[in-house]
């Protein structure tokens, strides 16, 4: 059995992270949906056990661009921060991790 499948699927908290057109360059509206789920494939690849990535396109603003679940029931960032601590890791690392990695992820996109 490998380590990704020791983590119960009931206990990985899940991140739904939402990517803006925008931050794609001024024509990311038409390579955000393909870009969601590269980016997805390669997160959920390199991620720690016990997390499920959700990558999508934030069209409307009205929803947050990071949200957190476990078991399919919501959290707030003080809960998924909680979470975090529990299993030995930081939100600042995690938010920075997110952050780095979505840059590289860019750039190989694009084939930078």
């Amino acid at each position: 059995m490998s380590a990704t499948n020791a983590f119960p699927e009931n206990r990985k908290m899940t991140v739904i992270f939402r990517i803006e057109p925008g931050s794609l360059g001024p024509d990311g509206v038409e390579h955000v949906t393909e870009f969601c789920l590269f980016a997805q494939t390669q997160l959920q690849a390199c991620s720690v056990e016990y997390l499920k990535w959700f990558i999508e396109p934030r069209f409307d603003k009205n929803l947050g661009e990071i949200n957190f679940q476990l078991n399919n029931k919501a959290l707030t960032q003080e809960q998924a921060e909680k979470y975090l601590t529990v299993l030995g890791e930081s939100y600042e690392h995690f938010e920075d991790q997110l952050e780095n990695n979505l840059e590289a992820m860019i750039d190989q996109y694009f084939g930078r």
